[in-house]
């Protein structure tokens, strides 16, 4: 697929935006949504031709109907979808504080949302078109106060398999499952001391990785390259699959 039109989710900071303008470089057409009202603002000033923002939450089903006839009316169909959009902090309180409501929004937009967008999205994908799903490499680690993350970017990973069959052979479903990735993106907590992420003797790679590596995957699996591959995951974390990354010191086995 070249210069297609895309839909990404969570287009307007952090992992989102870089990967939409890794996609905006290479000649693509974006439709991007995100909730965040101030973030939609100050990326549609910055003059990125080529990108159309809407304001959307993905949990709620009534918003992304609206969404799926405004597609229908201005670009008629689509190429290909990543469902990007999650909380910009997936840790939780401790599990015996964490409220039922933190828990309920955590999956309603990391797990939800990727259902109904793909659900309402894909009879306007074209035939041989993919959906991307992003989850995490949280799914597949042991890491405290991190449970409705770790279970919602897990479901994701069992809905992309599961989608695959529902969607295929006409539409292609995989997922990514990203490391540390720096987006730049500010510790929630200023009193919390950032993690080391520049400490390269936990990395293979020898680095940690960016918007750019994660897209380049996306890109590929959107392409004609890829259409024998649907229902996979794939994770992109620089060699540190199903570690835990310390900063003081090397990662345990």
């Amino acid at each position: 697929m070249s210069q297609g039109k895309i839909l990404i989710t969570g287009v307007a900071q952090g992992l989102g935006l870089g990967m939409s303008r890794y996609f905006l470089q290479h000649g693509y057409q974006i439709l991007g949504v995100d909730i965040d009202k101030d973030a939609l603002t100050r990326l549609d000033k910055s003059g990125l031709s080529g990108l159309q923002l809407v304001h959307l939450d993905v949990s709620e089903e009534t918003s992304v109907q609206a969404l799926s006839r405004l597609i229908e009316r201005q670009f008629g169909q689509l190429d290909g979808i990543i469902n990007n959009a999650a909380l910009s902090q997936p840790h939780n309180e401790p599990l015996s504080q964490l409220p039922l409501s933190h828990w309920q929004r955590v999956l309603a937009v990391n797990l939800t949302g990727p259902m109904l967008i793909s659900k309402h999205m894909a009879p306007l994908l074209t035939p041989g078109s993919a959906i991307i799903n992003i989850a995490s490499t949280r799914a597949h680690q042991s890491e405290p106060d991190s449970e409705a993350y770790a279970a919602a970017k897990g479901g994701l990973i069992a809905l992309t398999h599961a989608m695959a069959v529902s969607l295929g052979p006409a539409v292609r479903v995989n997922v990514i499952s990203p490391g540390w990735i720096e987006v730049g993106r500010l510790q929630p907590n200023p009193q919390e001391p950032a993690p080391s992420l520049h400490d390269h003797r936990q990395h293979p790679a020898g680095r940690v990785g960016d918007a750019e590596d994660v897209a380049a995957l996306a890109r590929f699996l959107l392409s004609d390259e890829a259409g024998f591959i649907t229902g996979q995951e794939y994770i992109i974390d620089g060699g540190m699959s199903k570690r835990m990354i310390y900063p003081e010191g090397p990662a345990a086995d």
